[in-house]
């Protein structure tokens, strides 16, 4: 089997692909598509030079709902195939506090996606929501035999985190989301709408969001950090021991570095990895396929309150950071990428310059 994994140059936002080749078929995963950074016709430029017209997109994996991470999705469902979609089950709460954060953070109001994924896609596309993951700090690790062929489900469903999944019975690939609830933030959130006579109901429209702006805004400047209750991590690799090589292109100077690291990547999208446990959680139902992750995008953009050093382990020699230039919240933060850096693992910036691209490959 080969590989190529890539981390698109986008800026803020995420887009992140793996293209398969095994048996001579071709197997495409994306996880997440969107920027704040570049918008519009520069975004859908991106997409249509990554994909030739109509290449099909076998598994689309969702790690949440802000527009930086799916407001190119449209363009991609218009110009590529896509046959199945992974994302976090969320509920009524979730669904307004992502509208709420939409419209504060990048005054983005399309909430079709958010209400109604099945409409959006269109009917022939199944919808795999996963389960929020339940706390295990002993569990005994996920064992990755016998995985769901992916392309056997038909029809949308619901299946709980930690489900194993397979592009095809000969290949043996895995991909395993977990979909982990944020409290922290929530109910920081919630008890300030309480204090200016608000409830989530009360909001739970684009339409009475824009009444109750001024408001909500107040609310939402209190809490420290991202307001988001739901996101998707998925690990993507094998459960043996196998090797990519990684190339970077620093920023103008076109210098790159070529070397091996184990196969597994695992993508954590905006994830707040200190609420309590998740970290441990983490690590404990993955125990068995830690030694196998090399590469690990870091959440949030490098944010300072989404990260924590416990999640870096010896086998990953490769963090990757995705960020705008122009961003206005201080992201990469420089506590993260000192923290990284000095435990021995080699730093990835990708923003939105084409020089930045890291790709990997077997």
């Amino acid at each position: 089997m080969s590989l190529i994994r890539t981390f698109h140059p986008i800026g803020q936002g995420a887009f992140y692909t793996e293209r398969y080749s095994f048996n001579g078929s071709e197997f495409t995963i994306v996880y997440d598509c969107g920027s704040t950074t570049l918008k519009g016709k520069k975004l859908a430029k991106k997409i249509t030079s990554t994909f030739p017209k109509g290449q099909p997109i076998d598994i689309l994996f969702i790690s949440h709902f802000h527009a930086d991470h799916i407001n190119g999705i449209e363009d991609l469902s218009k110009h590529c195939k896509i046959q199945k979609v992974v994302m976090p089950l969320i509920d009524s709460d979730a669904k307004i506090l992502l509208k709420v954060s939409n419209l504060i953070e990048s005054n983005f109001s399309d909430t079709r996606l958010i209400d109604n994924a099945e409409v959006f896609f269109g009917r022939d596309v199944p919808i795999i929501r996963i389960e929020p993951s339940v706390l295990n700090l002993d569990a005994e690790g996920i064992v990755p035999l016998d995985p769901i062929d992916i392309s056997n489900i038909v029809g949308s469903q619901v299946m709980p985190s930690g489900t194993v999944f397979t592009g095809s019975p000969s290949n043996d690939w895995l991909f395993i989301p977990f979909n982990y609830e944020h409290s922290r933030r929530y109910t920081q959130f919630v008890s300030a709408l309480e204090v200016i006579g608000l409830a989530l109901t009360d909001i739970d429209t684009i339409e009475k969001i824009k009444v109750n702006f001024a408001n909500i805004r107040k609310a939402y400047d209190k809490i420290d950090g991202d307001l988001n209750k739901n996101s998707m991590i998925l690990f993507s690799g094998k459960a043996t021991d196998d090797h990519i090589n990684c190339l970077h292109h620093f920023h103008h100077y076109y210098f790159h570095k070529k070397f091996p690291i184990q196969s597994g990547c695992l993508f954590t999208g905006d994830i707040d990895l200190n609420e309590p446990h998740i970290v441990d959680d983490i690590n404990a139902k993955l125990k068995q396929l830690l030694p196998r992750i090399g590469t690990l995008q870091v959440p949030h953009h490098g944010s300072l309150h989404n990260f924590s050093t416990s999640i870096l382990k010896k086998e990953n020699c490769c963090a990757i950071v995705s960020y705008g230039t122009t961003n206005t919240y201080g992201h990469p933060s420089d506590r993260v990428i000192g923290d990284i850096i000095s435990n021995g693992i080699y730093l990835h910036l990708v923003t939105e310059e084409q020089t930045t691209i890291v790709t990997q490959w077997k």
